[in-house]
């Protein structure tokens, strides 16, 4: 398959899949202020050399792909929490990996994680989803496409790239969605 094809693919699976509302509707509600107050603790290096705030739509996203709001979330390969750390991750990033069961410890680490992601990136998007799902050096040296707009940029792993095309669909969900966040 062609970059561009790959790409066609990736716009159609965006626009034309199902969303968990209430899922949506519990990440909103319940943790649009953590994630407010992490994006603007942990901003990212962009291309141009800016401090950028991560857009909150996205970690919203992180959370929905990853574990749809369910804080004691874990996978088989260990990892945990709302955003799925796993733990020499959460070590590396100075995370207590015991306590990612805490939405705020986990929403931080995420945070943290994809502000070091973007600033090595220099703000490539799918690169770092990429490497939050496939690891840095895996869509380094195994990238899927060799040629077109997604060439060098998602890991050769057919989890990894339905991941970064599921964010992406639920990046834009995010963004267009507006509920109140019940702040306690």
């Amino acid at each position: 398959m062609t970059g561009l094809d790959l790409f066609t693919v990736l716009l159609f699976f965006v626009f034309f899949s199902s969303v968990d509302a209430s899922s949506a509707e519990l990440i909103e509600k319940e943790y649009s202020r953590i994630i407010e107050n992490a994006v603007k603790k942990y901003p990212y290096i962009s291309a141009n050399g800016a401090k950028t705030v991560i857009d909150p739509a996205l970690v919203k996203a992180v959370i929905y792909v990853e574990s749809r709001g369910r804080a004691d979330a874990k996978s088989a390969a260990g990892a945990y929490g709302l955003t799925q750390i796993m733990p020499r991750t959460a070590k590396l990033l100075g995370c207590d990996y015991e306590t990612l069961n805490v939405p705020k410890n986990a929403v931080e680490c995420s945070v943290k994680f994809l502000a070091a992601l973007l600033t090595y990136n220099k703000g490539d998007l799918v690169k770092s989803l990429s490497g939050y799902n496939g690891g840095t050096y895996s869509t380094e040296t195994k990238p899927t496409e060799k040629s077109g707009k997604l060439a060098g940029k998602i890991y050769e792993n057919p989890e990894t790239k339905r991941y970064v095309v599921s964010v992406l669909r639920m990046f834009e969900f995010f963004k267009k969605r507006k509920i109140e966040p019940k702040y306690q």
